[in-house]
């Protein structure tokens, strides 16, 4: 075998050998019959071996090319099939959209929005990972991931990013706790509560908890007693049990915080609102499914 033959060498024998003529072959090609014949005679030559036998009529395949035809012919209607499969998935819109969250951010910010994107894109099987902000933005930088739901970080690299929303950290217990503090002569309008209290924190490592220490640094505030989460949800749960204080974004317990069951503590936060948003590629953008997930986070 001299050279290997090009694919398009390929389709040409498997037209002829499907029309069984080169004329009717050179038509559905959209190319001259000489074409075909110089085509086919290189295939020949690069095989070693010859591969029709012409008659009156056209032509008909040796023993040779009639293996090699059933060969062509299903690799040729796997690669129809495989087109059928893609229009349907970019008609239907059927596919599959990987997610990346941060933790703490998947049941506040995510999973009420992948509610709508559920609805209005049923065909697409959304996978959910999790992780802190910077895993999940190194999956998406290294093609992991289709888009990441993140705290921004200092630095994004070659991703796009776009702000869904800013949050503000904030320190919250039980109304009972503080009055429990207090009654042990301890001022909760000062660092004394932070310094003689049980503080939940979210997990070392995480960006939001390089925010909260951030905080507690400018206030000059020494913690005696830490215990650490990488879920959101038990932050909560351990403040409204009373059984310390704990460190979340207040607009994830607001309401909580209007009907009284947790009291805000003063701290000053020492620094602007923190950024969340979704990063991705510039070139995840030409998928379908990740431009109606996107159109999620924009309806009103």
């Amino acid at each position: 075998m001299s050279e290997t033959p090009s694919l398009t060498s390929y389709l040409v024998f498997n037209t002829v050998a499907k029309r069984g003529n080169l004329s009717a072959a050179a038509k559905e090609l959209y190319i001259s019959q000489p074409a075909v014949s110089r085509s086919l005679a290189k295939l020949e030559e690069g095989l070693s071996v010859k591969l029709f036998i012409r008659n009156s009529r056209g032509v008909r395949l040796t023993d040779e090319g009639a293996i090699l035809y059933e060969h062509t012919k299903t690799a040729f209607d796997s690669l129809a099939q495989a087109q059928k499969c893609i229009e349907r998935i970019n008609t239907l819109g059927i596919g599959t959209l990987r997610i990346g969250a941060s933790s703490s951010l998947c049941r506040f910010l995510l999973m009420p929005k992948l509610k709508d994107f559920i609805k209005h894109s049923p065909n697409v099987n959304p996978k959910i990972s999790l992780g802190t902000s910077t895993e999940i933005m190194s999956k998406v930088e290294n093609g992991l991931l289709d888009v990441g739901l993140i705290s921004r970080l200092p630095s994004v690299h070659r991703l796009e990013y776009a702000e869904i929303k800013k949050l503000t950290d904030t320190f919250v217990a039980s109304p009972e706790y503080v009055k429990k503090q207090e009654a042990m002569g301890i001022n909760s309008d000062s660092k004394e509560i932070f310094e003689k209290s049980v503080l939940f924190l979210p997990q070392e490592g995480s960006y939001t908890r390089h925010h909260v220490d951030a905080i507690l640094d400018f206030n000059q505030v020494l913690p005696s007693y830490i215990t650490e989460t990488d879920n959101p949800d038990s932050l909560c749960q351990f403040a409204l049990s009373g059984a310390g204080i704990a460190a979340v974004p207040r607009e994830f317990v607001e309401k909580d915080i209007k009907k009284g069951l947790l009291k805000e503590l003063p701290l000053s936060l020492g620094g602007s609102k923190r950024s969340v948003g979704l990063c991705y590629s510039k070139t995840a953008l030409q998928s379908k499914n990740l431009i109606s997930f996107l159109d999620c986070y924009n309806r009103l």
